[in-house]
Order: C-alpha cells, then sequence, then structure tokens
C-alpha cells in the first residue's frame, strides 16, 4: 500500500532534514504603550465585567464669618464604566507526526510565541483603539503633514501644566516620521543641551521637555490619510488598560481529525481613555486635560 506524504502540515517543517541546530529566535516587534498608561486597576478585577472608576473633585474652601452658618459645599463625583469584554486567542495545531519526528519541543516553541503574540496584539489594539481619541482631544497641537516644532511641544508641556497634571509618568509616544523631525532638530540631538545626545545612537534618548520619549510604528496610524498621524503627549493616569487575564495555555487536548495536540491561548481584557477632574477648589467637570494630541506628517 502507497504511503500518502502530501498535506503534511507546515509543522513538518520542523523536521531535522535541512534545519541548523538552533532555532534562531524572529526579531522581536518594539512595543511598549503598554507599559506606559495606567494599569494600577487590574488587581480590583480578579473577578467581574465592570471596573467603576471614582473621581471626586476638590471641595471649595470658604473663610467662616461670625455669626453665620457655614456653606455646605456642592459635591462634583463622577464615575466611569469600563466593560471587560475582549478576548483575544490563539489557537495552533501540532500533528502527531512532526512532534514524534521533530528534535525541538514545537508545542513549547508556539506557546512561548503565541504569548509574545498576544501581547503584541494587545499593544496594537490599544494603540488602534486609541487613535481616533486624539483627533477629538480638546488640547491639540500642531498640524497634519508637517513637522511638530519645539513651539508645539512646549504648548503641550504648558496644556498638561495648565491642568496640573503630575510632571513625573509623562510620556511622548511617537510616530517614526514625528521622531525622525526630532532628530533633524539640535535641541534635541546636540550635546550642548544635555549630556545624553542622538548624535551617536540615532534615537532619542533623553526626556523630551520632561517626557518619557518612546517612538512605535503602532503610532503612526491616522486611519483618514497618508502621510500623516497622531503622536501622544500624555500623562500615564490618562489611560486606562486592565489586562484581567494574561495569556493562559489552556489544557491541549487530542485532535482525532488531524492526530495532532490542539492549543488555545488566550487573554483577556480592555482600555479607555481617563477622563480626570480638575484639581481646582470647587470642583469642575471631568476632562481629557491629562492628554494633548501631536498632529504630524
Amino acid at each position: 500500500m502507497a504511503i500518502n506524504t502530501t498535506g503534511i502540515s507546515p509543522a513538518a517543517n520542523f523536521i531535522p532534514e535541512v534545519w541548523a541546530t538552533d532555532i534562531s529566535d524572529a526579531t522581536q516587534a518594539h512595543t511598549g504603550l503598554a507599559d506606559l498608561v495606567d494599569r494600577s486597576f487590574e488587581d480590583d478585577m480578579k473577578s467581574g465585567d465592570i471596573i467603576h472608576i471614582q473621581d471626586w473633585s476638590n471641595p471649595a474652601v470658604r473663610v467662616k464669618t461670625e455669626d453665620t452658618a457655614a456653606t455646605i459645599s456642592n459635591r462634583t463625583e463622577t464615575q466611569q464604566n469600563i466593560t471587560i469584554n475582549r478576548q483575544a486567542y490563539v489557537r495552533f495545531l501540532i500533528e502527531d507526526i512532526a512532534e514524534a519526528q521533530s528534535k525541538y519541543n514545537i508545542r513549547s516553541g508556539y506557546t512561548s510565541k503565541s504569548s509574545y503574540s498576544l501581547m503584541a496584539f494587545i499593544e496594537g489594539d490599544l494603540t488602534s483603539g486609541l487613535a481616533s481619541l486624539p483627533s477629538s482631544f480638546s488640547q491639540l497641537v500642531s498640524t497634519l503633514g508637517s513637522d511638530p516644532s519645539t513651539d508645539n511641544l512646549i504648548r503641550s508641556v504648558q496644556y498638561l501644566d495648565d491642568g496640573d497634571v503630575p510632571e513625573d509618568d509623562r510620556f511622548f509616544y511617537m510616530s517614526p516620521p514625528t521622531h525622525a523631525s526630532l532628530l533633524k532638530q539640535d535641541v534635541f540631538v546636540s550635546g550642548d543641551y544635555g549630556p545624553k545626545g542622538a548624535v551617536s545612537s540615532g534615537r532619542v534618548t533623553k526626556p523630551v521637555y520632561g517626557a518619557t520619549a518612546h517612538v512605535s510604528s503602532l503610532a503612526n496610524n491616522n486611519p483618514s490619510a497618508a502621510s500623516q498621524s497622531y503622536s501622544w503627549f500624555c500623562h500615564k493616569k490618562g489611560v486606562a488598560l486592565i489586562i484581567q487575564r494574561t495569556p493562559q495555555v489552556h489544557a491541549p487536548w487530542w485532535n482525532t481529525d488531524y492526530f495532532g495536540w490542539d492549543t488555545v491561548i488566550d487573554v483577556i481584557y480592555q482600555f479607555g481613555e481617563r477622563l480626570i477632574a480638575p484639581s481646582t477648589l470647587g470642583g469642575g467637570t471631568s476632562d481629557d486635560r491629562f492628554n494633548v494630541g501631536v498632529r504630524g506628517a
């Protein structure tokens, strides 16, 4: 009886017929927005599907007048709800013949890569999901299709300062074109403006006006036109990310149709822009004061 050798799954490529001793890991994409935003609510979401984020404004302070009743301050409270309903997954199957003949632990390799892929997916989903927000920010600088200037970035700092946004944990999440425009400006590359210029490294490594610099191709995502992008000059508290369950491997099961191990790895998460109450005494409406959109090429 003839043996049918056609239709073997791509996993058969791992059978060491022409492979080198080691499998080289692919170069990992540079991510980071998930590490810059607010993830402090994750401990509160061990169970349930909605997180209620409460925000209180500062009450007004008054001077007591003799023989008069004290004035009761109005309370301004804002509750923001984020529903945790995003579930991403990877499913792969390793046929028994490939696993038996391979000198490598195929399932372990794909499991590791799947976990990375899921976290990279969250990074991209977070960026693309928030991509439409900067255009609606109340605080915007520069012009779409043009490189932002130092005056634009200084204006971004002023916007945050005007809103009493804390100076620590600010970040500038920029598109590659915006980053390239900074490399053309002496203030960011010359050693005359600080000990860590970008001439030798080719990167803006020092803070941009107090904000941690981070560049990613995922930020270059204005969906309405090419050669246009929105970058973010923000504070950590301006965006909330809740990863309710980090990548989890579900027990592989035997697939009787393909004679192989079927594996699923998933992650549960959600994100959203934070609206913050003003710090002024007497309260006010919560808004997007912790976020500034930087338009660029």
